[in-house]
């Protein structure tokens, strides 16, 4: 075995050469180049990994099925459950599109198709993003982030129409459009809802039916961990928010199956949609579960209405020169 001032040495037909771990112990590594050059710029890049403390981890090896579980178990006592069930929702669909490969796997390309299969889709650049970010999080804990970084980027987003006040038209164009479809009509009395109430939407999310009560027009927030009125938090509705109430129990009633009972969900889970697990291949909705996402349908209506990159909480209590809610809503059934 010859050795040149380069460190490198003949394995066979291949070049490798030694080098130090992070714990101080001498290890070979065998480039996989035959020719000395290319060999040389391969340790180069090796060693510079060694010293930046970037080399990949054994979470190369792990599939998109088992990283995920760590990374939610991970990030499970370290975030709100809110976040960690956005995070959950939003690492499914790369499996479902690329397969359960390992993490060494994903290459530009394959997370170019995947960015691509999901425009195909009619999600929303910015849902998008939000799933390849959570995926870059686990893949910077595996060293594997750097090497696809430089080529990737995040799709454009439209500039957020905050602090800008809709006009009557605007208001009207995003109710109608919204009427047209369930899932855009949840999320657009949802905001409502939210303007009006300063309800977070995990809260509007989980609201029973036996939760409103439009004759004392209010809304009642239990603590989690009682069925009982102690420490129940009464919400008053204004009018606007009693509109948007009354079409979410409208709209509950005429889902299939309907959502009806006291104790079923104003916002039943749309079981269509589920890609994984036991209710995978189901339809319709389901009183007895809540809706957990809306992001991607408010983003769909208000693409579809014309306003790209609008935020939930900066539309529906918006009064358009005056008008309120109520009166488009009133307008929208005529």
């Amino acid at each position: 075995m010859s050795r040149k001032r380069d460190g490198l040495y003949r394995r066979g037909n291949i070049f490798a050469f030694r080098y130090k771990d992070a714990n101080g112990i001498w290890r070979e590594k065998q480039t996989g180049k035959r020719i000395r050059e290319e060999a040389k710029t391969f340790r180069t890049d090796f060693l510079v990994q060694v010293d930046t403390s970037t080399l990949p981890t054994q979470m190369v090896e792990w599939t998109l099925e088992q990283a995920r579980d760590w990374w939610l178990e991970f990030r499970k006592p370290r975030i709100a459950s809110a976040t960690l069930a956005a995070e959950s929702y939003r690492l499914k669909p790369m499996r479902r599109i690329l397969g359960n490969i390992r993490l060494k796997q994903i290459t530009g390309v394959l997370l170019d198709n995947y960015v691509t299969q999901r425009l195909a889709e009619d999600i929303a650049p910015w849902s998008i993003n939000k799933e390849v970010l959570t995926w870059s999080m686990i893949l910077k804990k595996g060293k594997l982030w750097r090497r696809l970084s430089d080529d990737y980027k995040p799709l454009k987003t439209a500039v957020s129409d905050i602090g800008r006040a809709l006009t009557r038209e605007e208001l009207r164009n995003l109710a109608t459009t919204a009427v047209t479809d369930e899932d855009w009509e949840a999320a657009f009395y949802g905001s409502v809802l939210a303007a009006n109430t300063g309800l977070r939407g995990g809260e509007i999310k989980k609201l029973r039916i036996e939760s409103l009560d439009l004759q004392r027009r209010r809304i009642t927030i239990r603590r989690v961990d009682t069925k009982s009125d102690a420490g129940a938090r009464p919400i008053e509705l204004n009018r606007d928010a009693m509109e948007a109430a009354g079409r979410l129990l409208l709209r509950a009633s005429l889902l299939k199956p309907p959502a009806t009972r006291p104790e079923h969900y104003l916002m039943p889970k749309h079981l269509s949609r589920i890609a994984h697990g036991e209710h995978k291949g189901e339809r319709g909705y389901d009183p007895n579960q809540h809706q957990q996402y809306w992001d991607t349908a408010w983003h769909s209506l208000t693409e579809k209405a014309g306003l790209p990159g609008l935020r939930f909480h900066c539309g529906p209590h918006e009064r358009a020169h005056g008008t309120p809610l109520h009166a488009l809503f009133e307008w929208c059934s005529a």
